[in-house]
């Protein structure tokens, strides 16, 4: 008689079948475990929810009213702040800043800072038959661009007009208008 071997199909069912046996076992392990008896307040016996209820109340310490009311409102604590005096007023701001101290509410990150000006000098503009083309100096290299190319690689050349250049980074920041050096 052959001996028939197992399909695909069965040995995946009987993976299965092992795996489900062991989440199976796991489960009941966490049920009956060590941390069993940690059951959440709802599923607690009342004696037990009195019980823990009074362990909480008597790690809170007793609060005197009568000693409060006697310190009085002026009174400052001795370390820390007083939760129960209202906070003085800022003073106001000098020159539209802020006096800087412990009370100034923090404002976020500062705003980046502007570009650095243009330096650039227009030399000339050529006209011919075709679109203009600007020559600019940065007083060591002479550089030479059309509207909408880049110059030395961080200028962009926005228009050409009849005797200056609109010019920015080439981001679009610190946009600024230069005239002909005479």
């Amino acid at each position: 008689m052959p001996v028939r071997t197992p399909g695909k199909e069965a040995i995946a069912l009987a993976v299965l079948l092992v795996i489900l046996v062991v989440a199976v076992v796991y489960q009941y392990q966490n049920l009956s475990g060590p941390g069993a008896t940690d059951r959440p307040p709802q599923t607690r016996p009342e004696s037990a929810r009195v019980a823990v209820a009074r362990d909480r109340a008597s790690a809170v310490p007793e609060v005197k009213l009568a000693a409060l009311k006697a310190l009085g409102a002026t009174a400052a604590p001795a370390v820390g702040r007083n939760l129960f005096v209202e906070r003085p007023v800022s003073p106001p701001m000098a020159a539209g800043r802020p006096a800087r101290g412990a009370d100034t509410p923090f404002q976020g990150p500062q705003p980046p800072p502007p570009p650095p000006p243009i330096t650039l000098k227009l030399v000339g503009i050529v006209r011919g038959s075709g679109r203009p083309i600007a020559a600019v100096t940065d007083d060591r290299d002479v550089f030479y661009g059309r509207e909408g190319d880049v110059v030395e690689g961080r200028y962009k050349i926005i228009k050409i007009n009849v005797e200056s250049i609109d010019i920015s980074y080439v981001d679009g920041r610190g946009q600024r208008r230069i005239g002909l050096t005479r």
